[in-house]
């Protein structure tokens, strides 16, 4: 039975869906910012942010989770930002804000299912690029995600962002939450961690992951692309964060036999 403040965040998490979904009609995410502030929109920050200052959410609870993410996670290889067997011929890419709800509600619903049916049993291995495209706190985010990554702590890092994700641009993404989230992670040397999250190398990959994402086509997030061996990534279309999982498996099938 779903707990009081899990049934709240839900309905936060539906508010900030509906949302989202509707600045996808804009030709790139970054704009969003502009057309949240539209009258309808501002209503629903109005009811949602009253949800969450009585709930307390938003980042300022302790992050949580990280049992059933380490338990997921467990015996898979990460090199970097890239989980699973380093000689799997196709990779899956992801091209995600870990600001996104709905980015989040794909985690929740469709990521178990990845890993266990695709990842784990060597299908595919997965890269999450981190495309920063909701302002300077997913920036922010981006960053500190991919410092992880230089520990192989990145998807412990995803997973545990994604389980304490507030309102987008809403302030929480700070020094003291970003670093929790790292602890939470497993992140082993943390002054390291702050030193690369700083460093010119990181901020060139969220600037090349732009740029991806824009030559794939791509125009929100979270977005999806199948490459074999050295290929072309050829973008993958998911209706649902509940049906992706099993449209990402067909797009790698198909891929596979080359049809």
């Amino acid at each position: 039975m779903a707990t009081k403040s899990q049934q709240k965040r839900k309905e936060l998490r539906e508010k900030r869906m509906q949302a989202e979904q509707a600045a996808q009609s804009a030709d790139k995410r970054q704009n969003l910012a502009k057309i949240l502030g539209i009258a309808a929109f501002l209503v629903v920050v109005g009811v949602v942010v009253a949800v969450v200052a009585i709930s307390s959410g938003g980042g300022g609870d302790e992050p949580k989770g990280s049992g059933d993410i380490d338990k997921l996670l467990a015996g898979i290889p990460q090199n970097g930002t890239t989980l699973g067997e380093a000689n799997s011929k196709v990779t899956l890419y992801e091209f995600g804000d870990l600001q996104c709800p709905i980015c989040e509600q794909y985690s929740e619903d469709a990521t178990p299912d990845i890993i266990n049916n695709i990842v784990r049993p060597g299908k595919a291995k997965w890269n999450f690029k981190q495309w920063a495209i909701l302002g300077p706190d997913s920036t922010l985010a981006a960053k500190a995600a991919l410092a992880a990554a230089e520990q192989n702590r990145y998807w412990e890092f995803i997973e545990n962002f994604y389980a304490n994700q507030g309102i987008e641009n809403s302030g929480y993404v700070t020094d003291d939450f970003l670093t929790e989230i790292a602890n939470d992670a497993g992140v082993p040397d943390i002054d390291k961690w702050n030193a690369d999250r700083e460093s010119a190398a990181i901020a060139k990959q969220v600037e090349q992951t732009d740029a991806q994402a824009s030559s794939l086509g791509f125009s929100g997030t979270p977005s999806f692309g199948v490459q074999v061996g050295n290929g072309d990534i050829e973008p993958v279309q998911t209706t649902s964060s509940t049906a992706a999982a099993g449209e990402i498996a067909k797009a790698i099938e198909k891929a596979q036999s080359g049809n």
